[in-house]
Protein backbone atom coordinates (compact mmCIF):
# COMPACT_ATOMS: atom_id res chain seq x y z
CA UNK A 1 0.00 0.00 0.00
CA UNK A 2 1.31 3.43 -0.92
CA UNK A 3 1.76 5.89 1.96
CA UNK A 4 -0.99 8.49 2.17
CA UNK A 5 -0.61 10.10 5.60
CA UNK A 6 2.17 11.80 7.55
CA UNK A 7 3.17 9.68 10.55
CA UNK A 8 2.91 6.31 8.84
CA UNK A 9 5.66 3.72 9.16
CA UNK A 10 7.16 2.88 5.77
CA UNK A 11 9.93 0.92 4.11
CA UNK A 12 11.35 0.68 0.61
CA UNK A 13 9.33 -1.82 -1.42
CA UNK A 14 12.41 -2.70 -3.52
CA UNK A 15 15.58 -2.00 -1.53
CA UNK A 16 19.00 -2.13 -3.16
CA UNK A 17 20.97 -5.36 -2.57
CA UNK A 18 23.27 -3.69 0.00
CA UNK A 19 20.32 -2.22 2.00
CA UNK A 20 18.53 -3.86 4.91
CA UNK A 21 15.05 -4.81 3.59
CA UNK A 22 13.67 -4.69 7.15
CA UNK A 23 14.74 -1.08 7.83
CA UNK A 24 11.68 0.97 8.72
CA UNK A 25 11.18 4.72 8.57
CA UNK A 26 8.85 7.38 9.95
CA UNK A 27 7.11 9.35 7.16
CA UNK A 28 7.66 12.94 8.27
CA UNK A 29 6.24 14.82 5.29
CA UNK A 30 5.24 14.44 1.67
CA UNK A 31 3.67 16.55 -1.03
CA UNK A 32 1.73 14.77 -3.73
CA UNK A 33 1.15 18.09 -5.51
CA UNK A 34 4.88 18.28 -6.25
CA UNK A 35 5.05 16.04 -9.32
CA UNK A 36 8.47 16.97 -10.66
CA UNK A 37 9.82 14.42 -11.42
CA UNK A 38 7.70 12.47 -8.90
CA UNK A 39 6.25 13.34 -5.47
CA UNK A 40 8.91 13.35 -2.77
CA UNK A 41 8.77 12.30 0.87
CA UNK A 42 10.86 13.12 3.91
CA UNK A 43 11.65 10.03 5.99
CA UNK A 44 13.70 9.27 9.09
CA UNK A 45 14.90 5.85 10.23
CA UNK A 46 13.04 4.73 13.35
CA UNK A 47 15.67 2.64 15.13
CA UNK A 48 19.13 4.18 15.04
CA UNK A 49 22.21 4.35 17.25
CA UNK A 50 23.00 7.84 15.96
CA UNK A 51 22.51 10.79 18.32
CA UNK A 52 21.38 12.92 15.36
CA UNK A 53 19.25 10.91 12.92
CA UNK A 54 19.25 12.44 9.44
CA UNK A 55 16.12 13.13 7.42
CA UNK A 56 16.21 11.72 3.90
CA UNK A 57 14.22 12.88 0.89
CA UNK A 58 13.10 10.04 -1.39
CA UNK A 59 10.49 9.44 -4.06
CA UNK A 60 7.12 8.59 -2.52
CA UNK A 61 6.57 5.86 -5.13
CA UNK A 62 9.55 3.91 -3.71
CA UNK A 63 7.85 3.45 -0.33
CA UNK A 64 5.21 1.11 1.04
CA UNK A 65 3.31 1.20 4.32
CA UNK A 66 4.33 -1.33 6.97
CA UNK A 67 1.61 -3.30 8.75
CA UNK A 68 2.39 -4.29 12.34
CA UNK A 69 1.22 -7.47 14.06
CA UNK A 70 0.26 -6.53 17.62
CA UNK A 71 -0.20 -10.10 18.93
CA UNK A 72 3.42 -10.10 20.12
CA UNK A 73 2.52 -7.41 22.67
CA UNK A 74 0.25 -9.71 24.70
CA UNK A 75 1.39 -9.89 28.34
CA UNK A 76 4.20 -7.35 27.83
CA UNK A 77 4.55 -4.39 30.16
CA UNK A 78 3.73 -1.20 28.21
CA UNK A 79 2.50 2.36 28.68
CA UNK A 80 -0.79 3.62 27.28
CA UNK A 81 -2.16 7.14 27.05
CA UNK A 82 -5.82 7.15 28.08
CA UNK A 83 -8.63 9.34 26.74
CA UNK A 84 -8.07 11.88 29.55
CA UNK A 85 -4.36 12.15 28.51
CA UNK A 86 -3.09 10.35 31.61
CA UNK A 87 -0.57 7.53 31.39
CA UNK A 88 -1.04 4.02 32.73
CA UNK A 89 1.54 1.23 32.87
CA UNK A 90 0.71 -2.46 32.95
CA UNK A 91 0.62 -5.72 31.05
CA UNK A 92 -1.37 -6.06 27.82
CA UNK A 93 -4.58 -8.06 28.32
CA UNK A 94 -6.58 -7.08 25.22
CA UNK A 95 -5.86 -5.93 21.67
CA UNK A 96 -8.61 -3.99 19.94
CA UNK A 97 -7.14 -4.99 16.56
CA UNK A 98 -4.57 -7.67 15.76
CA UNK A 99 -2.83 -5.78 12.95
CA UNK A 100 -2.54 -2.07 12.31
CA UNK A 101 -0.99 0.32 9.88
CA UNK A 102 0.78 2.41 12.51
CA UNK A 103 0.66 6.17 12.61
CA UNK A 104 3.24 7.77 14.86
CA UNK A 105 3.25 11.14 16.55
CA UNK A 106 6.47 12.18 18.28
CA UNK A 107 6.11 13.94 21.61
CA UNK A 108 9.47 15.68 22.04
CA UNK A 109 11.40 14.54 25.07
CA UNK A 110 8.83 11.90 26.06
CA UNK A 111 8.25 9.28 23.38
CA UNK A 112 6.04 8.31 20.46
CA UNK A 113 2.23 8.10 20.48
CA UNK A 114 0.75 5.39 18.24
CA UNK A 115 -2.73 4.58 16.96
CA UNK A 116 -2.68 1.08 18.54
CA UNK A 117 -5.64 0.88 20.95
CA UNK A 118 -4.79 -1.53 23.77
CA UNK A 119 -6.18 -2.55 27.16
CA UNK A 120 -3.72 -3.19 29.98
CA UNK A 121 -4.03 -4.39 33.56
CA UNK A 122 -1.96 -2.36 35.99
CA UNK A 123 -0.21 -3.82 39.02
CA UNK A 124 -3.25 -3.08 41.23
CA UNK A 125 -5.43 -5.22 38.94
CA UNK A 126 -7.27 -2.26 37.36
CA UNK A 127 -7.81 -2.22 33.58
CA UNK A 128 -7.03 0.82 31.44
CA UNK A 129 -7.66 1.33 27.73
CA UNK A 130 -5.58 3.72 25.69
CA UNK A 131 -3.15 4.15 22.85
CA UNK A 132 0.27 2.52 22.96
CA UNK A 133 2.93 5.03 23.98
CA UNK A 134 6.50 4.02 23.15
CA UNK A 135 9.19 5.51 25.36
CA UNK A 136 12.97 5.44 24.96
CA UNK A 137 13.16 3.06 27.94
CA UNK A 138 15.59 0.25 26.94
CA UNK A 139 13.41 -2.31 28.77
CA UNK A 140 10.82 -1.93 26.00
CA UNK A 141 13.16 -1.59 23.01
CA UNK A 142 12.39 -5.00 21.47
CA UNK A 143 8.60 -4.98 21.74
CA UNK A 144 7.60 -3.92 18.26
CA UNK A 145 7.84 -6.55 15.54
CA UNK A 146 6.82 -6.17 11.93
Amino acid sequence: MRPNKVGQVVRFHTPYPDEDPNMIYHLLDFDERNHFPTPSADIQVIFSDLSFVPINRVRLEELEVVEFDLKDLMRYKITVIKEDNTEAVGRVVKLHQEKIIPELSVIKGKGVMTNALITIKDFDGQEHTGFLFVTPNPEFSNLIHY
